[in-house]
């Protein structure tokens, strides 16, 4: 055996062609250096067996398997092995030099914000699969053996406590049990079977820490905490920190069960679990709230033995286990052996009586707002600041606030809410607002939201308030199985439209040259933000970029400008409108279908009051087959400019295609009284009064049909339209399907 050195001595020695530079730390049997491995000049951590647990073999054969096992593991989670053996006496491992700070140091500053603590928790527990399938179980999960890195990678330190699954290694000892008590599993200090699920669990505690800042049990000395490891239902974290939604506190209450049975089952099974939660999607861990309280009672130790209790179960557990009989937990023996609960005035907290609502400048659990019906005198009734309230006869809306995409938080939240709601109405509608960008995350918890009412036996609808954020959602075919609804705020465009002159729109570019140089008459009486995003539109529009400049409309609009300063700018909104018509019209033409889509959305963002961003965005789906969408939207430009006599006969056309034989007939009837000349009108007319059994009308139009076409060709005008008229801003040609 080597002679002894206190650590600062040992700085400068070579030991496993490794030279000592300083000491980093002391942990399980032996203290970590950084060194320098001198054949590669790399940093190194360097673990040196102390030299009082070196005089055993069976402590030197101990440490360098902890080495042996954990080279077995290859994965960004886990600080990887490069080298162990001995030298000059000293036994030593040389390993990856893990840069950062470890959880415990983090949560010195106090919890981590949910995605943070998902994002290590995550991590831990990839890791913890990699030893997992090599049948090695770490059994002392806590945040001090977890670094995260500078690059916010987490590794797992210190699998000097690792041991084979007993499966492997053909052992029956199961009397030794080893860890930190804050963390241990129960089954760590008993006469069970210890297993991954050990992992689990002490990563379950670390993530109670993580999320809320302090651990789940504590107690003056370690024998109180093993009774409340044995014994006491912890609150659920949420309780703790009200920021930690009721799914993320089932989880964690799943991985910290007493029983390894009512666990994850694999570490697998919780990582699953954490990537739904990150990806906006409701956990599998089933609420627990029908079995406990979010506020179970504790364990009331004033008058008991800890150390006591549990030794007279741990003997009572090896008499049954020596004698070759079932081992009972240790949970059951002590209840048995007069454990007992406080006894608290405190109501038991249920989702209903603890989540709660901002009512005006009061807080009202749910249960009672619920018992008012919601009604609380023009109030607003708002839920984790995200989410409006406002009850229909018809369905409870939940209006998201602000434009900001929902976090994942936010989004479990919601599912709280979800899950707890009394479904009176039976309905429950999500409205977008018109300035929120919709993200592939949304459709998870869309879905979600969908099925987890489903099974409530309540109808769900989404509300969209923009064209972009509707094209999306049927994109990703969302509206295959849930109800989409649009609605845009056409009327105030309308109004809007009404106040301003005729002759106010400037000519060609104009509006964007003033506004690029700060001249742009009515801008000058914004705010300064408002002004510099009059300025950013007219840049945008001289460059061309269109798209971009269109949404910053949209942000200057959400800014709430006033109704008479928007008036102002209306010369530079027409401007905007013209230019991406004209791009939309063109990429139309071309059958640039993806560009034309994205430009009449925009159209219709930008000024819903006017028709030809509905008219194309109709004729677009009428292309794609999706006719409901097809009418809904020519609907829309109907009501926009009523008097366009190809609007209905575009509709007809649709309404024909889905069998609405009389609607159709209506529409041409409608073209032609707003324009008789309207030649391809008849000869459909003509086809659909022959559908419908009307052979003496259909002939009468086939007439004048041929008699407008003959005109027609005899005038040779050349005109794109031909009905002869002078078409409509936004007429396209027809596409065939």
């Amino acid at each position: 055996m080597a002679k002894e050195f206190s650590p600062t001595e040992m700085r400068g020695k070579r030991i496993g062609g490794c030279e000592i530079v300083d000491v980093i730390g002391a942990g399980g049997m032996g203290t970590v250096y950084l060194a320098t491995q001198l054949a590669l000049n790399k940093k190194v951590a360097l673990k040196i067996l102390d030299s009082k647990w070196a005089v055993e073999p069976k402590n030197v054969e101990n440490f360098l398997r902890e080495a042996r096992l954990a080279a077995k593991l290859e994965d960004e989670h886990i600080v990887a092995i490069y080298d162990v053996g001995s030298d000059q006496g000293f036994h030593y491992i040389v390993m990856q030099l893990a840069k950062g700070e470890t959880l415990k140091d983090r949560l010195r500053r106090g919890a981590l914000e949910l995605e943070e603590a998902l994002a290590h928790i995550e991590g831990a527990a990839k890791g913890l699969a990699v030893a997992h399938s090599h049948n090695i179980t770490h059994r002392d999960i806590k945040p001090a053996n977890l670094m995260i890195g500078d690059d916010g990678i987490v590794k797992i330190l210190d699998f000097g406590l690792a041991k084979l699954d007993r499966k492997e290694e053909g052992s029956d000892d199961t009397t030794q049990f080893v860890g930190s008590v804050a963390y241990m599993a129960p089954e760590q200090s008993e006469y069970l079977r210890i297993d991954a699920r050990t992992d689990v669990y002490a990563l379950g505690i670390t993530a109670f820490q993580a999320l809320t800042g302090v651990l789940p049990f504590r107690g003056e000395n370690n024998w109180e905490l093993l009774v409340r490891h044995h014994c006491e239902e912890p609150l659920a974290p949420s309780v703790v920190n009200s920021e930690v939604p009721l799914t993320m506190s089932r989880v964690v209450l799943k991985m910290i069960a007493k029983d390894p049975a009512q666990r994850y089952e694999t570490i697998e099974d919780v990582l699953t679990d954490l990537k739904l939660i990150r990806r906006h999607q409701l956990p599998a861990a089933e609420a627990p709230w029908g079995k406990r309280p979010l506020n179970p009672a504790p364990v009331d130790l004033q008058a008991t033995r800890c150390d006591e209790v549990y030794r007279r179960g741990l003997r009572q557990q090896r008499d049954a286990f020596r004698a070759g009989k079932p081992v009972k937990p240790l949970r059951e023996i002590m209840l048995g052996q007069g454990v007992t609960f406080k006894k608290s005035g405190d109501p038991a907290l249920m989702p209903s009586n603890f989540l709660e609502f901002e009512v005006g400048s009061r807080r009202q659990t749910l249960a009672q707002v619920v018992a008012r019906d919601y009604k609380f005198d023009q109030e607003k009734i708002v839920f984790a600041e995200r989410f409006e309230l406002k009850p229909r006869s018809d369905r409870l809306l939940l209006n998201i606030k602000g434009r900001k995409t929902l976090s994942i938080g936010d989004v479990q939240r919601l599912f709280d809410l979800l899950e707890t709601l009394p479904l009176r109405n039976k309905a429950v509608a999500v409205a977008l607002p018109p300035d929120y960008t919709a993200q592939g995350q949304d459709i998870r918890w869309i879905v979600d939201a969908y099925n987890l009412l489903d099974k409530r036996g309540c109808a769900f609808s989404v509300i969209v308030g923009s064209m972009e954020n509707h094209t999306t959602f049927i994109n990703l075919g969302i509206d295959s199985h849930i109800k989409l609804e649009l609605e845009l705020e056409r009327t105030v465009s309308i109004e809007l439209e009404q106040l301003v002159a005729k002759g106010e729109n400037l000519p060609g570019s104009m509006a964007s040259e003033l506004g690029a140089a700060g001249q742009l008459p009515g801008a000058e009486k914004l705010t300064p933000s408002a002004r510099a995003m009059v300025t950013q539109i007219s840049e945008l529009i001289s460059t061309g970029d269109l798209t971009e400049a269109a949404r910053v409309w949209r942000r200057l609009v959400s800014e709430g400008v006033d109704r008479a300063s928007l008036v102002k700018l209306k010369p530079l909104r027409h401007e905007l409108f013209e230019k991406l018509l004209a791009e939309g019209k063109e990429a139309f033409d071309q059958d640039d279908f993806p560009t034309a889509t994205d430009r009449f959305n925009l159209l219709i963002d930008l000024d819903p009051g006017r028709y030809e961003g509905h008219y194309y965005k109709g004729l677009l789906l009428k292309h794609e087959g999706k006719l409901e969408y097809a009418q809904a939207f020519l609907t829309q430009a109907i009501l926009a400019a009523p008097d366009e006599a190809e609007l209905f006969y575009h509709r007809a056309i649709v309404r024909s295609r889905v069998n609405d034989l009389d609607g159709a007939l209506r529409d041409l009837d409608m073209a032609l009284d707003h324009n008789p000349r309207l030649t391809q009108a008849y000869y459909n007319r003509a086809k659909l009064h022959k559908r419908m059994g009307h052979d003496d009308l259909s002939r009468h139009d086939l007439k004048l049909y041929e008699k407008l076409k003959k005109e027609q060709e005899r005038a040779a005008s050349g005109s794109s339209n031909e009905s002869g008229e002078r078409p409509p801003a936004a007429k396209p040609a027809e596409k065939k399907k």
